[in-house]
């Protein structure tokens, strides 16, 4: 495995680079718009606590003066947000591709060395659903979610497992002809190479492999 790890290191490091680039910039853009906007908050609660305060007009300065420093900023920032988001939109095909490629590495993983999942020690789980099943079956439905009579058994279950596991509301239905690889590696938190192979290091057997 730890062969194999090193061999797939540049494509895997480089798949998950690229899976997350849109939502890294999404993140920074709303963190500098929380910080831009942070100032005039604490400007606004201060002017409605001296609302009747005699020096009420300093007050009030104050907070327009924060405002109006915002708004050219706020709106640059708001509009290249928005662009971003749209982009991860447009991109959402090949955000799934390009995770379900991750998956079909991380699969490989396992199977070169132990075959079959059943065959591999358990590893790490997240709350209760084994890392080596979320790969094997994420990896069956991404790569046959356009068909769901191939969709096994295993994978529902394994989908039915994770909703309950994440119990948000939302139902990943394997069969929907959705390719759910994107929310599986976002569930996996595989935001960096490091966790990815953390994961997979955590399937061996106490000889190592």
């Amino acid at each position: 495995m730890n062969k194999y790890l090193e061999e797939t290191k540049f494509a895997a490091s480089s798949l998950i680079d690229l899976i997350w680039a849109d939502f890294e910039k999404l993140e920074d853009l709303n963190a500098q718009l929380k910080r831009l906007t942070a100032d005039f908050d604490v400007r606004y609660q201060v002017f409605l606590s001296n609302e009747f305060h005699p020096a009420a007009n300093h007050y009030h300065a104050q907070m327009a003066k924060a405002y109006q420093g915002m708004v050219k900023p706020k709106a640059e920032l708001e509009c290249k947000i928005n662009d971003v988001s749209k982009s991860i939109d447009a991109k959402s095909a090949s955000i799934a591709a390009l995770s379900g490629a991750i998956l079909q590495i991380a699969k490989q993983c396992i199977s070169l060395r132990y075959g079959k999942p059943q065959n591999a020690p358990d590893g790490d789980d997240i709350g209760g659903a084994l890392i080596k099943d979320i790969v094997w079956e994420g990896r069956n439905q991404s790569i046959h979610y356009e068909n769901p009579k191939e969709i096994s058994e295993n994978v529902v279950a394994l989908f039915v497992k994770l909703d309950a596991i994440r119990a948000d509301g939302n139902t990943w239905d394997a069969k929907s002809q959705t390719n759910f690889a994107f929310e599986i590696v976002n569930f996996l938190g595989w935001r960096t190479y490091g966790d990815f192979e953390a994961h997979l290091k955590s399937i061996k057997s106490k000889k190592g492999s």
